[in-house]
């Protein structure tokens, strides 16, 4: 994600990341090494019927400008 704005990952993955410290959750915000960023939850299905919004397969990590 150095050369990148975002990058989209499985929620393995994401775990994993989290497992590693590649990922922090930080009383600042979620950190992807040295750099802020927001977690974006991609689901396949319209919202409006999601039963669980939060759980997602896929997630997108973008820069914090």
């Amino acid at each position: 994600m150095k050369d990148k704005d975002e990058l989209v990952v499985s929620a393995e993955q994401l775990k994993q990341l989290f497992k590693d410290k590649i990922l922090k959750d930080t009383p600042n915000g979620w950190f992807y090494n040295d750099t802020e960023i927001q977690i974006i939850a991609l689901h396949d299905i319209e919202s409006k019927y999601l039963q669980d919004i939060v759980h997602a397969e896929k997630y997108k990590l973008i820069k914090v400008k």
